[in-house]
């Protein structure tokens, strides 16, 4: 009777506890996840996503596959071309549980980088030039993948070849990127630096101090190249369903897919979900789910634009760790993105509308250009993106059988992390020996998260004494 009482009591302390730390962490702020429908992203309204019909959902029970992909955003659609390229003849099917592109796919800022600079940067200095070196040789290849697919499948994704400019906001940032010039020519990387008045002839702001140049960056419509993909892939076979929630996954030699309608066998598993990964059961102590929020402007006219410079295009982002970055679209639309992004206690995920940051990103808009006050902002979206706690992607292979592959926590350098995901994961399941299958990003687990309220706390003490 007293241990009954006791395990009583016990339960009762611990519901209690669990309601406090939920009452005291969750952002009152945050929109209730219900569903979400629609999102108004000016990648997906651009690339006709809402006028088109969806692929059906998966149905079939106890059907057969090759390869089943969960996720139809850019990791997903870049692994399923790579595998059906190199074995034509495998089934492979691709399960989407809303439309393909439609998360961070097609939310992005669709800026097209070279390499990673903060990585880039922390092995430099850390463990040497050529620990930095070898990370380039792989991180580079990236986008050449992107441009590659673009170019050899003619998919229309508006890709501009622009350069791109890190900005500093004041001397010591200045410092930063000076230093950043410094090791990148010793690493063979051209890059010439901004002096203010250079800057501020640039894009006409007074906000910024000075910045660094590089040739090697463009931007796309995020959303076209993967609707392209997708119409790709299903000209090379890939049986593609959308509407699709899978919702359990039975690893082993053989992998049980379970969908809302139906399930499918398969022998091989790839996961393609990045944050919403612990979803299903994946990463759940590894990878932050991250609120990230863009906004875009009306197109502007020649008044407005002469007004701001910005004549050479490049894209653009400050060297802050919560940074705004924007750049111009075909149209002529300034798309902003950056700033405030929260973390939602227990790996909430973010709705496509979250007011305070999306506040402060108009807020942010209107000092970098006090001069287009007036103008509207037609869009504004958000969602979520998959941080590791050293920002370092992740691509490998898990499971006991080693089946099941995956490539997530890009840290905000998706599109083209995605592809390299694509082909690194294609070489693992070929059981190929290669340079990227050797590299260590491709079988390093991330660091291990904390429980909540650790890992709430953990978050806002590292964004205050660190960021």
């Amino acid at each position: 009777m007293n241990f009954f009482i006791g395990l009583m009591s016990g339960i009762a302390t611990a519901l209690g506890y669990a309601r406090l730390t939920e009452r005291i962490f969750s952002d009152p702020n945050k929109p209730p996840w219900i569903s979400e429908y629609y999102v108004r992203s000016v990648w997906l309204e651009l690339a006709g996503l809402y006028s088109l019909p969806a692929n059906p959902p998966f149905t079939e029970i106890n059907a057969n596959a090759d390869i089943v992909i969960v996720g139809g955003g850019l990791t997903g659609l870049g692994s399923a071309y790579h595998l059906k390229k190199r074995f034509p003849d495998k089934r492979i099917v691709l399960l989407e549980a809303a439309r393909c592109g439609y998360g961070a796919s097609g939310r992005n800022g669709g800026i097209l980088q070279d390499f990673d600079n903060t990585l880039l940067m922390q092995l430099y200095e850390k463990k040497g030039h050529e620990a930095a070196r070898r990370y380039f040789k792989v991180d580079e290849q990236g986008p050449k993948l992107v441009r590659t697919l673009i170019k050899d499948n003619n998919i229309d994704c508006d890709l501009e070849e622009c350069g791109l400019i890190e900005l500093a906001l004041d001397e010591s940032d200045m410092k930063k990127l000076t230093k950043y010039h410094e090791n990148w020519k010793n690493l063979g990387i051209a890059s010439r630096l901004l002096d203010q008045q250079e800057i501020r002839q640039e894009i006409m702001s007074e906000r910024y101090y000075g910045g660094l140049h590089k040739n090697r960056a463009a931007v796309l419509n995020p959303a076209k190249f993967a609707l392209g993909l997708k119409s790709v892939l299903e000209t090379l076979g890939v049986e593609i369903f959308e509407c699709t929630k899978v919702v359990s996954i039975e690893p082993g030699t053989k992998i049980n897919v379970e969908t809302e309608f139906g399930n499918i066998i398969a022998d091989a598993l790839i996961l393609a979900t990045n944050a919403y990964s612990h979803k299903i059961g994946y990463f759940r102590n590894r990878i932050f789910p991250i609120g990230t929020y863009i906004m875009a402007t009306q197109p502007l006219d020649e008044a407005h634009m002469a007004s701001i410079g910005w004549k050479t295009r490049e894209a653009m982002f400050d060297i802050r760790p919560e940074c705004n970055y924007f750049r111009l679209t075909t149209d002529n639309r300034i798309v902003i993105g950056g700033g405030v992004s929260p973390y939602f206690y227990r790996n909430g995920l973010s709705s496509g509308n979250y007011k305070p940051s999306l506040d402060r990103l108009e807020s942010d808009f209107f000092k970098i250009w006090p001069q287009l006050k007036g103008i509207k902002i037609t869009h504004r979206w958000g969602g979520t993106l998959a941080m590791t706690l050293d920002f370092h992607p992740t691509i490998g292979v898990t499971g006991a059988k080693k089946n099941i592959y995956y490539g997530v926590g890009y840290s905000g350098h998706g599109v083209s992390w995605s592809q390299l995901a694509g082909k690194m994961i294609s070489q693992l399941y070929a059981g190929e020996d290669s340079e990227l299958t050797r590299f260590d990003g491709i079988t390093k687990t991330p660091p291990y998260l904390p429980p909540e309220p650790f890992r709430k706390i953990g978050y806002h003490v590292f964004k205050k004494f660190f960021l």
